[in-house]
């Protein structure tokens, strides 16, 4: 397994008014193995793939999205948000192996 597995980060815009729609990217770290390949050796390499992705604002669920094997390594999900109040942007990934990562990102406003 790789040793960078669930490391992450949420790319947000340098600057930020209150009430734009800013978009925001959110990275993974994640082997996303089908099921359907072999090793080396010819051994099947197990499924293990994101398959759930929350994203919450200020603690409101602001989007879920439900994957398959077929997204590739190192995933990203971009989308777009008003923001409305400054509070941290936080995504979720969920793996099929039990996995957990979560990352978070501050929303601030630029000095007028």
């Amino acid at each position: 397994m790789r040793d960078d597995v669930g490391q992450g980060k949420i790319i947000l815009p340098v600057k930020i008014a209150r009430n734009s729609v800013i978009n925001i990217r959110a990275l993974l770290s994640h082997p996303m193995t089908t099921g359907m390949s072999r090793d080396q050796a010819g051994i099947p390499i197990p499924a293990y793939f994101v398959n759930d992705v929350v994203i919450t604002y200020g603690g409101e669920h602001v989007a879920h999205f439900e994957w398959s094997s077929g997204i590739s390594r190192d995933p990203f999900v971009g989308f777009s948000l008003r923001a409305t109040k400054e509070a941290p942007v936080t995504v979720t990934w969920k793996d099929n192996k039990g996995g957990v990562y979560t990352h978070s990102a501050d929303i601030m406003f630029a000095a007028a």
